[in-house]
């Protein structure tokens, strides 16, 4: 790329877009240039756009530089159409508002819109849209209707290309086409009138051309995304039907969906799932042909190989080791709008499967638990990352998509298994969603070496010649082209259906501008060029297969880095470190270094310092990588070498209630000074010192300092006891200024615990025990060891060894000391747990009538009690409200203090979501409480004080 052309292109967006939004530094270009594909591309730069008319200029300004340009989304894609070394256009997250049109038969969504969002905002209705990829949590409505994502029980009747009913277009000119505006439909009909008539004469070349119409039949009654969707050319007349249709699946090289609304699907509530197991995978796939003649949801098959891969999950048949090596798998949902239709299909079901019982080996029969059916379709989603998981350090995973007719599936699978065979993949599994005939096999494959390299060559070629020539198959069938299937479409389509698609992507983009390489690519060998290297870096990262599935709860995302382009900017440093010690040029040696010095230096912020470390992308992950305890090996190795960082903190956990004091006293000090100049002036004071040496910002919801812990309260004997352990920030924060209760908490549990029946034993020594997370989040591993341990001896006590349930009142110390006391017995809650389980069936509570913030900590989550702390909301208020998008509120501890950009870039949406009518906000950790007053504008308090509040002692009989 001419550098004169991509400086004039900066300079022609920059008047639309804020400086910010264009990235240019190289460790940022590096770690957002990734997606979930096996191939590695480094964009030149990276521009954010926000809204319709940024984008807009952007297009416009490429396609009079002649630059190119790729738009993405979340970058969940997997075959390398979300990259590029040229311009990479990243959607903002805040584009992303929706409209619920016609009682929810249609919504109209902005393009960064998450899917599952989408599904949220239908849910009351009974409603969702048709596409639901395995992604759908991560992945944004832009790139599903790009790639024509379908999934486990969408088929093809479901699908974007079936359910879109509006889209608002920007094509490569700039021109801007709104398909449910007559208006704007016909401006652009008039406008390019000559180009609409080439279009049209396209059709008229299908039409007139019998075989390739045939072609195009079949090939879109089974799943289809290889290419561009032809089938519009023969579905419908009306160009702008056409033009909308074609858009899908395009996977951004015709234009840009700057929205897209969709006609919505019932969300049926009634459903039975069932697995079945038989000897016979040819038998199986005999049994899908039949199932698909039935009204079925979903019919998952698996092999073998992927029963054995997830053999280990508690709800598998023990026996599965011992089961032939032809065995397979179908987990079959059956859905009804009410209770007798789904007894009606389960029973017809049944009464097919019986034909089947001769080959059956095991069966975990039609039921509607949910807990049980979710343990079951776990099985279906674990079985990709557990390939993943176990693959051999220094290769990637790899999954392909195809699709069969259901009379050639059996034939197809054992073919499958036979190329794996041939090219020596042992461990490749095969799965999919059978109705629609669709099959993902999973297989690792390292691209280190010329060898490894034309391995998989030549087994994609024996794949492309098995599915598209001798079984008429589908080469991608929900995954999209990409640069993966690229060099195959001609293979799949035949010269003439291909020369239709270079037809239709010259007539869209004259200057080949939008995303070029991908679907439409000359070179053959397209599919084994700028591959991913992923060498070994650190035991904790090295299962990553860079899904993304992390970033949506990430509360650095968009700040600095994600936990996947962490991971990513980790692997290069290690790549750089590799090559240098290869390479003996001395410029090569100094380009290298250059490089690695510019990574090394930006990782202390983007990378350690901005990472909150709360460990929620593990959730997220599907191999479990909580690179929070990654980050937190590497702030070990830092603070391992500095002297004055190790001997404070000796002091501190030696001086505990020392430190405590202290800080009390400094919230003192900030309080009369904040009465002295003013609450603007002492934030203004603070900045230069937070800038340069990250010491606290002070801001308005700062605490004041709490008193000491009153040991002389009185409280009367209870046949029943708790421990109940203070954490720090409640010993040391007062109450929020703002709140209408500012009683300590210490004096709200001992208030509820009374109603319920409970005494109340607090640490004499409370002051000085921690459970040791202030010390492990900053590296301080030793220091956090000491005072975990400490804590358990002093519970232990206390608790006569566990006979007395222990509370903390964060769920982050709760968290901590559960995990360090797995091998005592003490029985640890976290406060809103206990408080659901055992202090509400005690009291009588009579819920507000007002709408109340909840904020679900992430230590909440990952203690697997999120629903204990909603169903405690819900009893003390009859409106709950848990913002959308907020997954970690990003105060991390001290962080909200010294690092307040990554509390503010967490809670960014909060305000906005908070109703005029709502004065209140409840959670269960004092820290995040204090972010969250200051982002939202009203005070949030631990949810005990809303239930003390709204509680009173059941009468005795």
């Amino acid at each position: 790329m001419a550098l004169t052309r991509l400086h004039a292109f900066k300079q022609q967006i920059a008047p639309f877009l804020p400086e910010s939004a264009l990235i240019e530094d190289y460790s940022r270009r590096y770690a957002y240039g990734t997606d979930a594909s096996f191939y590695r591309l480094i964009p030149e730069l990276i521009v954010l756009v926000s809204n319709q008319n940024q984008a807009r200029q952007v297009i416009i300004a490429a396609n009079e530089q002649q630059i190119p340009i790729t738009f993405r989304a979340a970058g969940t894609s997997l075959s390398g159409q979300a990259i590029t070394d040229s311009v990479l256009v990243l959607l903002c997250d805040s584009w992303s508002k929706f409209e619920i049109i016609d009682d929810a038969d249609a919504i109209r969504l902005q393009p960064a819109i998450i899917g599952a969002r989408v599904n949220q905002v239908l849910a009351p209705f009974g409603k969702k849209i048709g596409p639901d990829p395995a992604s759908i949590n991560s992945c944004k409505i832009a790139g599903m209707a790009a790639n024509n994502s379908s999934g486990m029980c969408c088929g093809v009747a479901q699908n974007s290309y079936h359910t879109v009913k509006d889209m608002t277009l920007i094509f490569a000119d700039g021109t801007v086409l709104n398909t449910a505006d007559n208006q704007s439909c016909n401006a652009f009909l008039q406008s390019h009138s000559s180009w609409v008539d080439e279009l049209m004469n396209l059709v008229d070349s299908v039409k007139q051309n019998p075989d390739l119409s045939e072609r195009i039949a079949h090939k879109y009654r089974l799943k289809n995304t290889t290419g561009y969707g032809l089938n519009a050319l023969l579905d419908f007349s009306d160009p702008i039907e056409i033009i909308k249709h074609l858009i899908i699946g395009s996977e951004g090289t015709l234009a840009f969906i700057a929205d897209i609304t969709y006609h919505t699907v019932v969300e049926h509530k009634y459903k039975h799932t069932g697995f079945f197991i038989f000897d016979d995978i040819s038998k199986v796939c005999e049994l899908v042909q039949r199932l698909s003649e039935l009204d079925v949801a979903a019919v998952e098959l698996l092999d073998k190989r992927a029963l054995m891969s997830v053999s280990e999950h508690a709800i598998m048949p023990k026996e599965v080791t011992n089961y032939p090596e032809q065995s397979a798998a179908l987990l079959i949902e059956l859905r009804a709008e009410n209770a007798e239709a789904l007894d009606a299909l389960t029973k017809i079901t049944e009464q097919l499967l019986a034909q089947f019982k001769q080959s059956q080996l095991t069966a975990i029969e039609f039921s509607a638990d949910s807990a049980r059916n979710a343990a079951l379709w776990n099985i279906r989603k674990g079985t990709f990352p557990a390939v993943g998981a176990v693959r051999e350090t220094g290769t990637t995973v790899i999954i392909e998509d195809v699709a069969f007719a259901l009379d050639k599936l059996a034939e197809g699978v054992n073919a499958l298994h036979q190329l794996f065979i041939k090219y020596g993949y042992d461990e490749a599994i095969i799965f999919g969603h059978a109705l629609a005939g669709n099959l993902h096999f999973v297989f690792t494959q390292a691209f280190d070496t010329h060898e490894q390299v034309s391995r998989y060559e030549q087994f994609m070629a024996d794949v492309a010649n098995l599915v598209a020539v001798e079984l008429k198959g589908s080469l991608k069938a929900e995954h999209g082209t990409g640069r993966n299937m690229a060099p195959f479409v001609a293979t799949e389509w035949g010269d003439d259906g291909f020369s239709v698609m270079v037809a239709l992507k010259a007539l869209f983009d004259k200057q080949n501008i939008l995303n070029p390489g991908v679907i439409i690519n000359h070179d053959k060998n397209a599919h084994t060029q700028h591959l991913k290297v992923m060498p070994k870096s650190d035991d904790i990262i090295d299962t990553c297969i860079e899904c993304g599935f992390c970033e949506v709860v990430c509360p650095s995302k968009g700040l600095t880095l994600t936990p996947r382009q962490r991971i990513t900017l980790w692997r290069h440093r290690t790549e750089l470190h590799n090559q240098l010690l290869t390479t003996d040029d001395l410029a090569s040696k100094q380009k290298l270094n250059q490089k690695l010095s510019v990574i090394e230096a930006d990782f202390k912020y983007l990378g350690i310092d901005s990472c909150a470390a709360t460990g929620l992308c593990g959730l997220k992950c599907p191999v479990g990588i909580n690179t929070g305890e990654f980050i937190k090996s590497l702030r070990a190795e830092q603070v391992s070498s500095s002297k004055v960082a190790r001997s404070l903190s000796r002091f501190a956990s030696k001086h505990f209630a020392v430190v405590a004091s202290g800080a009390r006293f400094g919230l003192s000090v900030m309080q009369v000074l904040e009465k002295a100049i003013g609450s603007s002036n002492l934030r203004n004071l603070s900045k230069p010192a937070n800038k340069l040496l990250g010491t606290p910002l002070y801001y308005s919801a700062w605490p004041r300092a709490e008193q000491p812990i009153n040991r002389k309260r009185q409280q009367p004997q209870q046949a029943k006891k708790l421990v109940y352990m203070p954490s720090c920030a409640s010993r040391v924060f007062a109450a929020d200024k703002l709140a209408d209760d500012k009683r300590p908490l210490l004096d709200v549990i001992f208030s509820l615990a009374a109603k319920a029946g409970y005494e109340v034993v607090i640490p004499k020594q409370a002051d000085s025990l921690c459970c040791g997370m202030p010390f492990a989040s900053k590296g301080f591993n030793q220091e956090s060891k000491n005072k975990s341990e400490q804590l358990l001896t002093k519970l232990e006590a206390l608790s006569n060894n566990g006979l007395y349930p222990i509370v903390f009142d964060a769920s982050p110390c709760a968290l901590t000391t559960l995990n360090a006391a797995q091998n005592t017995a003490l029985k640890i809650y976290e406060s809103a747990d206990f408080a659901a389980q055992y202090l509400l069936p005690n009291l009588q509570v009579t819920p507000v009538n007002e709408p109340v913030m909840l904020h679900v900590t992430c230590s909440s989550k990952r203690l697997g009690k999120e629903q204990s702390l909603v169903s405690l909301a819900k009893a003390c208020s009859n409106e709950v409200i848990i913002p959308a998008d907020i997954e970690c509120c990003g105060f991390a501890g001290d962080k909200g203090f010294n690092l307040p950009e990554l509390n503010s870039n967490a809670l960014k949406t909060l305000k906005q979501q908070v109703p005029k009518n709502c004065s209140r906000g409840v959670s269960n950790s004092r820290s995040c409480e204090i972010g969250l007053t200051e982002h939202s504008g009203i005070s949030y308090q631990s949810i005990l004080y809303l239930l003390d509040k709204q509680s009173h002692a059941i009468p005795q009989a």
